[in-house]
């Protein structure tokens, strides 16, 4: 563990009329990377404004009262300056809110560690405690026990009043921390070589800092524009759909409640599913739970031990669903209304340093929970809409990590399924089971005109129901491959047994043996090296495929495909997204960010424009790297009035 090199410097103190501001100011202004934090009011992105900030660079640290703000307005229109923060986009929205927004580079230093530690926790105080053993108290160490009834504002006020030095100090610590997080990080990042099993990979990226340089710092800003414009609700909407919601879920209860026998069945009774599964059933437990406050650790009931048993228990799979559906009422159909601004949008955080794929996360609220439209029973994605005279645009990319399976294999016969214009799944399909192309293509036509009204029942005949049955096999089992999922998790996607699952997957196997000669050469890299690596070269430590204990080391070589795949999808999604912001499609078309939702960009642009804007994403989706890969990146993309109907 590194110790600093030096003794901290003293902290100075300024605000409007402190002499020796104009020198700070020309310093900043001469200096390409300072480091900023700041002390605000609360913790609402679209809201809340600073009360001091702080900064840092160099061998020095100082506080600032808001009123210096004004001063640095220069520095911050400065498009070449590097703004080093932890948690970027938060204390760029809090400046942005009093009016200062910065033209410069957002560099934030939690996304650094999660490059070289993604298993560790990333914010500030557990980084420098972690990099150099220095640790600060937090607030309410500091300061003293905080009432819930105050508000960030009020615990800075009283703060101010009771011991001034000792807040300039706490301010400065973050500025200071941040910086030397910065400089160290910056170190082990350059040091941190990289690569690509992807064949001719398609950028230089040799380092962890390349890979940060290049692709995580410009993509901060564009996340952050994408929260800071936010998207429209539909509330009307929403409070139609509840009542169809609320008969779901009690639907769900009622056979919750027959299938255990007990008509007071709580499905959020953790005690209740302990006697259930363990009990009734005599289960084994998967694992135990911490022990909470108490410290006594009973058998843990989470979603891996419902998913364990999903294939062959039906309660498990029951209560799956009451898990997904309750989330999504409380989420988008109960809760999002309190989270809207005075405009009627919804600003959701979205976090690049939590998912360990690269992919990103959301919260307040995690737009990443809302399904696939053929899994919306609800269509929520209808209440969020294009602002008046506006269009949404959406595309979504098809099939991504298929692709990039065939890409990354070059496996001969899936480049071909994929670069025939074919639907993977449906070749994927006829080449599992031999049978033709054509009639599987066909019997997906009956399905979807039995379902529209517009074919009799009788038309799903046996034939029919098999060729489906080939492709959703085939779809399944390619998603298995990618997601290194065992037979017993595959036979719960299917619905057969966990023989029957197997052998499937034994026959996919076969079919594309480039594809499974790619599985095993990405499990012996990371056995190699310990880590498995994206397209891109984002690398993640993959400890457990050492393990002597084999369900570890199963896990282990599931995480070093998935990787692979789900890693390089994350990639693709976030390098299209950089390249769409640097065409200035809002100087352009006036066309600004809405969404990004796994393979999926939405973004609002006037309707005059809206259908030129929609070719140029079109075309940075599927072409985002200088090369084209092997097989083509197919995007579905349209528009529309809402989320709903651009898709």
């Amino acid at each position: 563990m590194q110790q600093w090199t030096t003794g901290l410097p003293d902290t100075e103190f300024y605000g409007a009329g402190t002499k020796g501001l104009e020198a700070v100011v020309k310093e900043v202004l001469d200096t390409p990377e300072v480091a900023i934090d700041t002390e605000t009011t609360g913790l609402v992105n679209w809201k809340d404004i600073p009360l001091y900030f702080s900064l840092a660079w160099g061998h020095r640290r100082m506080t600032l009262n808001v009123s210096a703000l004004p001063y640095f307005d220069e520095a911050f229109k400065d498009p070449s300056k590097r703004w080093i923060m932890a948690n970027a986009k938060y204390d760029t929205h809090i400046l942005a809110n009093a009016g200062h927004n910065i033209a410069g580079s957002l560099v934030d230093v939690q996304v650094m560690h999660s490059l070289l530690y993604e298993d560790h926790p990333h914010n500030l105080k557990y980084m420098n405690f972690h990099l150099f053993g220095w640790k600060w108290a937090d607030f309410q160490d500091t300061f003293g026990k905080i009432s819930s009834t105050q508000s960030p504002q009020q615990m800075i006020e009283r703060a101010e009043r009771e011991n001034f030095t000792l807040l300039c100090e706490y301010a400065a610590n973050d500025a200071w921390g941040t910086w030397q997080s910065y400089l160290e990080l910056k170190r082990q990042l350059q040091g941190a070589m990289t690569h690509s099993l992807f064949s001719g990979a398609p950028l230089r990226i040799k380092t962890l800092w390349d890979l940060f340089d290049a692709i995580e710092t410009p993509y901060t800003k564009v996340l952050w524009k994408m929260e800071r414009r936010g998207v429209l609700l539909n509330v009307p909407y929403l409070e139609q759909i509840k009542p169809a919601a609320e008969m779901e879920i009690e639907n769900l209860n009622r056979q919750i409640c027959k299938l255990a026998g007990r008509a007071d069945f709580n499905p959020n009774s953790v005690a209740q599913m302990r006697d259930y599964f363990l009990e009734q059933l005599k289960l084994r437990p998967q694992k135990m739970t911490k022990g909470g406050k108490s410290g006594v650790k009973q058998a843990s009931i989470d979603s891996t031990f419902l998913e364990y048993h999903a294939a062959e228990v039906p309660m498990a799979k029951l209560l799956l669903e009451h898990r997904s559906v309750s989330k999504l009422y409380g989420t988008f159909i109960v809760g999002i209304g309190e989270r809207l601004d005075p405009n009627g949008r919804i600003h959701s955080t979205l976090n690049q340093d939590v998912a360990r794929t690269g992919r990103l996360s959301s919260k307040d609220p995690n737009v990443q929970q809302i399904p696939k439209p053929e899994n919306d029973k609800w269509n929520i994605r209808n209440a969020f809409i294009a602002s008046p005279g506006m269009d949404m645009i959406v595309g979504d990319y098809e099939q991504l990590e298929m692709r990039l399976l065939a890409a990354a294999s070059l496996e001969p016969k899936m480049v071909d399924v994929i670069n025939k214009g074919w639907d993977i799944h449906m070749g994927n399909a006829a080449m599992m089971y031999g049978v033709d192309y054509d009639d599987v293509k066909a019997a997906k036509k009956v399905d979807k005109q039995v379902k529209e009204g517009n074919l009799p029942q009788s038309a799903m005949t046996p034939r029919v129901a098999q060729l489906l049955g080939y492709r959703s096999d085939a779809k399944q089992l390619g998603f298995a491959l990618i997601y290194g999922q065992g037979a017993r998790a595959t036979a719960a996607t299917l619905g057969c047994s966990i023989i029957e699952a197997e052998e499937k997957i034994e026959t996919f196997e076969a079919a594309y043996p480039g594809a499974l000669a790619f599985k095993k050469e990405a499990i012996a890299e990371t056995e190699e090296t310990g880590y498995a690596f994206t397209i891109l070269g984002r690398r993640r430590n993959v400890q457990e495929i050492a393990s002597a204990n084999k369900g570890l080391r199963k896990r282990g070589e599931r995480i070093a495909v998935n990787t692979q795949i789900q890693g390089s999808a994350a990639d693709v999604v976030k390098l299209a997204q950089i390249l769409i912001d640097a065409s200035n499609l809002e100087y352009h078309f006036g066309c600004e960010p809405l969404l990004a939702v796994h393979d999926e960009l939405a973004y609002e642009s006037p309707k005059s424009t809206s259908a030129e804007a929609l070719r140029e994403i079109k075309d940075w989706m599927e072409h985002p790297f200088p090369h084209d890969l092997a097989v083509e990146l197919g995007v579905d993309i349209k528009r529309g009035a809402t989320w709903g109907q651009a898709k």
